[in-house]
C-alpha cells in the first residue's frame, strides 16, 4: 500500500514537473517575443540626419516604384504591413500609416532602412542610397501626418 501511494506522488509530482516546465517554456518563448518589440530607436546622430531630396512628385514616384520592388511584399499596398509575405513574418511588419512612424524623423526611417532587423533585412546594399530617401518621401503619403522637423 506505501507503494501504490508513493508510486501516485511520484506521478504527481512528475505531472507537475512537465506542467511547470511547459509553463516555463511559454513564458520565456513570450518574454522573447516581448523583447524583439523594444522600441527600435535610431541613434540620435542618425535621427538627425536631413533628407536631402525634396518630397515632391517626382521623388515620391520613384519611391513608390522602389517601394513596390522592395517593400510592398511585406508592407503591403498602402503600408499597412498586411503585405502577401507576412503570413510566416514574426515579428509583423509595422503599419507604416501608424503616428509613431509619422513622428519619426526621415533620418531615424532612413537609418531603419539602412540597418533593417529582423525580419527586415537591410537595404544598404539592396538598393541605393537616394532610393533610400525616396522611400522615404513616398510613405509619408501614407499618412496625413507631417514629418517631424527636427
Amino acid at each position: 500500500m506505501i507503494f501504490v501511494h508513493a508510486l501516485r506522488e511520484a506521478r504527481s509530482l512528475a505531472i507537475f514537473v512537465v506542467i511547470f516546465g511547459l509553463a516555463a517554456i511559454c513564458c520565456a518563448h513570450f518574454l522573447a517575443d516581448e523583447k524583439q518589440e523594444e522600441e527600435w530607436k535610431a541613434p540620435p546622430r542618425a535621427a538627425r540626419k536631413k533628407n536631402p531630396i525634396p518630397a515632391d512628385d517626382k521623388s515620391k514616384a520613384a519611391g513608390k516604384n522602389v517601394y513596390i520592388a522592395q517593400c510592398l511584399s511585406c508592407h503591403g499596398n498602402t503600408g499597412k504591413g498586411d503585405g502577401p509575405a507576412t503570413k510566416d513574418l514574426n515579428p509583423k511588419p509595422h503599419d507604416l500609416n501608424e503616428p509613431k512612424v509619422a513622428a519619426q524623423t526621415d533620418g531615424a526611417l532612413f537609418w531603419k532602412l539602412t540597418e533593417g532587423r529582423k525580419p527586415m533585412p537591410s537595404f544598404e546594399k539592396l538598393i541605393t542610397e537616394d532610393e533610400r530617401w525616396h522611400v522615404i518621401n513616398y510613405i509619408r503619403t501614407f499618412s496625413a501626418a507631417p514629418p517631424p522637423s527636427k
